[in-house]
């Protein structure tokens, strides 16, 4: 009896041991791993955990080819399923690769737009109005997510408003841009789209950080199509020292109805962050998940649809085409208001190539640094019939005045809404009085009120 209860007690531990290795996953789910996998080794780390959230948030279903244990295929509650393939199991770092910049709201040219609001239709997709055919979705090999989104961003934009397929070179971005590695880069590198882009043959992808071919004055000049500009959705105001959180994010954001309107408006993709998700086939991710994470990943928006009362977006990714649907996934944009479903689009910017209408432009210094008494000149000219608007107002000479003169007696953030036919484009600029002392808390005057910031 004695041996029997030893035996006994010496299987559920191993029992139990099996089943912490397995990490709660299912014998069904554990099949589909390919033998090559060890989903213990530090290398697959990130992809066990990814599995074992979507087998809790979904059912074992989720995997292909799961079955029960008569043979049916297993519960899946979720809308999609995934291929436990090469894909699935490719370390993070290499199919990703956004950075987090804390401070990119206050850099020198950051602005946003909000087109006007109008009706946009339940179902849009720009690869409808790509006549001359649709660019192949390849597949990035290093963490350069950020430089084949943007890229993506001129080709996609080519396809809808030029009516052909153009291959534009990923390598200049990664290499030119300044804006990022293969170890991962910033949303600023769409920006560079208004340096156009050469064509694929000219730099080819060599998938490492190979030295720019382009000296700077081949760079100053850039390349022909260029793209007229690259503002985020939304307006400066959500993104004041006033609504930024201690780890660098904003109490708001951009909107699902602001981020179809300016991409139904421009006719162009949308390039936005997301925390990346592994989806096979046509399904919908409609796991809500990371919501309004500040993501991991940068990808392309070209359209959405509406399913079961849902808006999903269709996204454009750079994972080849075994990920979603040849190379473009959906995945359910909202789990509520302002909840953005893996962050997507938590920060977007919105390609503008050859719109119908042009919007202001309003981009600015953001540090000016003077002395109690002097002034200095803000803002951005614009053209007839664009109407100017700051906030705050106090210390402006001619606050209607798109290009005011500000004399302020405290640190002031100042705040212009430029509006046209097409909407409104914002921007911001810091008019700092903190004089040679910058170590202590000062207040600083914003359209939100006044104030601490700890320099």
């Amino acid at each position: 009896m004695k041996t029997t209860g030893v035996f006994i007690s010496v299987l559920f531990a191993f029992s139990t041991l099996t089943l912490l290795i397995a990490g709660n996953l299912p014998s069904e789910v554990l099949k589909r791993v390919p033998t090559s996998v060890d989903l213990e080794s530090v290398q697959h780390r990130s992809s066990k955990k990814e599995l074992e959230q979507l087998v809790k948030d979904c059912g074992s279903g989720v995997v292909k080819g799961a079955v029960n244990s008569v043979g049916m295929s297993a519960n899946n509650s979720c809308n999609f399923q995934v291929e436990l393939d090469p894909l699935f199991f490719e370390a993070l770092e290499s199919k990703t690769g956004l950075l987090a910049e804390k401070d990119w709201a206050y850099q020198d040219g950051v602005q946003w737009f909000v087109p006007v609001e109008r009706e946009v239709p339940s179902n849009f997709d720009l690869r409808e109005m790509m006549v001359g055919g649709i660019p192949e979705i390849k597949k990035q090999q290093c963490g350069d997510c950020w430089a084949w989104s943007s890229h993506h961003g001129l080709e996609i934009a080519r396809a809808v408003h030029d009516g052909k397929v153009v291959d534009h070179s990923i390598q200049t971005v990664l290499s030119c841009s300044k804006a990022g590695s293969c170890y991962g880069g910033y949303m600023k590198a769409v920006d560079f789209l208004l340096h156009g882009l050469p064509e694929e043959a000219d730099f080819p992808y060599a998938a490492y950080d190979k030295q720019c071919k382009y000296n700077s004055s081949s760079l100053a000049t850039g390349w022909e199509p260029k793209m007229l500009s690259t503002p985020y959705v939304g307006d400066s105001k959500r993104y004041s020292l006033a609504k930024r959180k201690p780890n660098g994010n904003f109490r708001e954001g951009t909107k699902v109805k602001e981020m179809m309107s300016a991409m139904y408006e421009s006719k162009g993709p949308l390039v936005v962050t997301v925390a990346a998700y592994s989806i096979s086939g046509d399904g919908i991710y409609n796991s809500c998940s990371s919501i309004n994470s500040s993501g991991n990943h940068m990808v392309a928006v070209v359209g959405w649809d509406n399913s079961n009362g849902k808006t999903n977006a269709h996204v454009w990714n750079s994972w080849g085409k075994t990920h979603g649907d040849n190379g473009v996934s959906k995945i359910q944009w909202e789990c509520g208001d302002a909840k953005l479903n893996r962050g997507l689009g938590v920060s977007a910017k919105v390609v503008q190539y050859k719109p119908t209408c042009i919007p202001p432009d309003v981009a600015q210094v953001y540090l000016h640094e003077i002395k109690i008494g002097e002034s200095v000149k803000i803002g951005a000219e614009q053209k007839t019939g664009v109407t100017c608007q700051w906030a705050p107002i106090e210390g402006l000479i001619d606050p209607t005045s798109c290009s005011p003169i500000a004399k302020p007696n405290r640190t002031t953030e100042y705040h212009l809404s430029a509006s046209n036919s097409c909407g409104t484009a914002s921007s911001m600029t810091l008019v700092s009085t903190w004089g040679d002392d910058k170590a202590l808390p000062h207040k600083v005057l914003t359209p939100h009120g006044e104030i601490i910031v700890i320099k």
